[in-house]
């Protein structure tokens, strides 16, 4: 398999927290993000609530009011958190080093804000005129272009679009490409901004987000609890610095956790729907790969997505490859705090997973208040623990039967 990685560099962009110290201590205190939509105009939806971050705290962040016109929000978002991962690396005192630099971002729905704008443009104002913008706006893979020109990532550049898997692929293919032998250093994102007028009532129509707390938004996301009733849509940027060891070593770059082993799988079952026998493969081989034993695994941080049919499923693929040692692993679901970030999301679990690891707690589930029979886990509970955890488990489901788990361990 060649040579472990480790994560050196951290970047987020989260409705409860911009940046990796607002962040820490939002999850540390059970803190939400969601909140009234306040951006769209909600008068027509079912659901009324989502997790954003202000525009005033991109604006904070990102002051080049002409480079900003000609990108997406997700290209924005990327640019802000992979900064923010690789200066957390300290991967600025290494320019001039020969090692091979590359990108993979992963990302559910794309560049659908400048689809949007096009599409209004173009058919409700009748506008006859489309920008030749459009196109390196528009692409799927400007974010990753616009990174690796910033930081001159000339070996590897990829997009990956698997729903809300999305993320953790993206870091399944950097693993490999490092392992390989193909790159030593990339940067891996994941990112979605789905709070549009458009494409959040396609989702409203879809009938998979909450409806019951629209005048209580911080209690809306509940996984695992026999009151739940759908998700929350939310929009978010994760972005970590992944290198070969011997890299990170040789330039004393500070190490968040070595990737021990990842497992990936696909339903080959329904468009939506999860699999729990398949998710169970996926976090079987995620441990396999891993090489330790499952008695040492001291946190699962979950999908969690708050819906009836994953969180069971879940619970199940849990119990199924853990056995009667799942009632003892701490298992907890950050979207309870967030919401759904979709292709984003299982980066954000990781970066708060790792947070964590570094300081000696467990995030909680908040909102469980009502246990499902079904459901019957230890999910941490409303608040955080305070515990010490040295080797996780992050797992990431999407539509379309995609799952990844990935396995790292505190070194």
């Amino acid at each position: 398999m060649g040579e472990r990685t480790v994560i050196t560099g951290l970047g987020i962009l989260s409705p409860n927290g911009v940046g990796k110290a607002e962040f820490r201590e939002a999850i540390r205190a059970g803190r939400s993000g969601v909140r009234r939509i306040g951006h769209l105009d909600a008068s027509t939806f079912e659901t009324k609530i989502a997790g954003f971050i202000d525009d005033d705290k991109i604006d904070a962040l990102w002051q080049d009011k002409k480079a900003k016109s000609r990108l997406d929000r997700i290209t924005l978002f990327s640019l802000i958190a992979a900064d923010m991962a690789w200066t957390d690396s300290r991967l600025d005192e290494v320019a001039d080093e020969p090692y091979r630099k590359g990108i993979v971002v992963g990302t559910g729905c794309g560049t659908t804000q400048t689809a949007e704008y096009s599409y209004e443009r173009f058919f409700l104002l009748k506008i006859p005129h489309v920008k030749p913008s459009t196109v390196p706006r528009g692409m799927y893979n400007a974010a990753a272009g616009e990174i690796g020109i910033k930081y001159g990532l000339r070996k590897i550049s990829n997009t990956v679009t698997t729903a809300c898997s999305s993320a953790l692929v993206a870091l399944a293919l950097a693993d490999q490409y490092i392992r390989a032998g193909l790159a030593d250093i990339m940067l891996v994102g994941g990112v979605d901004c789905p709070l549009l007028q458009v494409y959040y009532r396609i989702w409203d129509s879809l009938r998979v987000m909450t409806r019951d707390f629209n005048d209580q938004p911080e209690r809306a996301s509940r996984p695992f609890t026999v009151n739940r009733s759908g998700m929350v849509l939310s929009e978010g940027c994760a972005f970590v610095a992944l290198e070969r060891e011997s890299v990170a070593a040789k330039r004393n770059a500070p190490i968040y956790a070595e990737v021990l082993g990842i497992g990936q799988t696909n339903d080959a079952f329904h468009i939506v729907a999860p699999r729990m026998e398949s998710q169970a493969e996926c976090m079987e081989e995620a441990m396999a790969n891993a090489g330790v034993a499952k008695a040492d695994l001291n946190h699962i941080q979950a999908h969690g997505t708050s819906t009836e049919l994953n969180d069971v499923a879940e619970t199940k693929g849990i119990k199924e490859v853990f056995g009667p040692k799942a009632y003892e692993i701490p298992v907890s679901s950050i979207k309870s705090m967030i919401g759904h970030t979709l292709g984003a999301s299982g980066l954000i679990s990781l970066i708060g997973v790792l947070l964590g690891m570094q300081d000696g707690f467990v995030a909680p589930t908040i909102n469980y208040d009502a246990p499902d029979p079904d459901c019957d886990l230890d999910y941490v509970p409303n608040q955080a623990r305070e515990q010490a955890v040295r080797t996780a488990m992050v797992n990431a489901f999407g539509f379309g039967g995609t799952n990844v788990s990935v396995v790292v361990r505190k070194p």
